[in-house]
């Protein structure tokens, strides 16, 4: 009898399942969607739904409305957390108190005339996307939830966004600009 057989006639019992410990131990994180991938897929499945019911205009625009109210409150309260420890929303604060670990993208950080330049490659969002066929759909968040973000922080932080989706390249870069002569 094999182990599914086992497992409809038999059901379960604390002796067969003692396996799963060590076999989860042995496997590591080879199986497992890695920081916010399983966000980008939920996103992406969600997107694909939209724009199959709507179309592309009226489902990106809907989408587009949604991620920048994500964006939106998100900051919100990252600039409420920083606030509240009575500090200003600068983006030095913004990068210490955000609500993300940076090992999700691993930027790769260089300062350009006074403002913050991030080169991402490893981008666990769109990758996680992509192996379910769906980076065309994670796009959509990609496009507008950063700008949204920074803008619900501290809408003084201007960024520019140089998508690789846009560029060809095999990395996004994202300039983070506070002097205002850059601006």
């Amino acid at each position: 009898m094999d182990e599914l057989e086992k497992e409809k006639e038999e059901g379960l019992d604390w002796d067969y399942l003692m396996e799963v410990p060590q076999r989860k131990e042995e496997i590591g994180t080879d199986y497992q969607t890695p920081g916010f991938g399983l966000a980008a897929q939920l996103f992406a499945s969600v997107a694909k739904f939209v724009i199959d019911r709507l179309g592309p205009d009226e489902g990106e625009a809907l989408l587009k409305e949604a991620v920048e109210y994500f964006g939106r409150e998100r900051g919100k309260h990252i600039a409420e957390r920083v606030k509240a420890m009575g500090k200003p929303l600068t983006l030095k604060n913004w990068l210490i108190y955000t609500d993300i670990n940076t090992a999700n993208f691993k930027p790769v950080p260089s300062l350009e005339e006074g403002d913050l330049v991030a080169k991402v490659s490893d981008c666990t969002f769109y990758k996680a996307a992509e192996e379910w066929g769906l980076g065309e759909y994670a796009k959509i968040y990609c496009k507008y939830a950063d700008y949204a973000i920074l803008g619900g922080y501290n809408p003084d932080v201007k960024m520019t966004v140089s998508p690789r989706q846009v560029s060809g390249e095999d990395h996004c870069v994202f300039r983070y600009i506070m002097k205002e002569k850059n601006k």
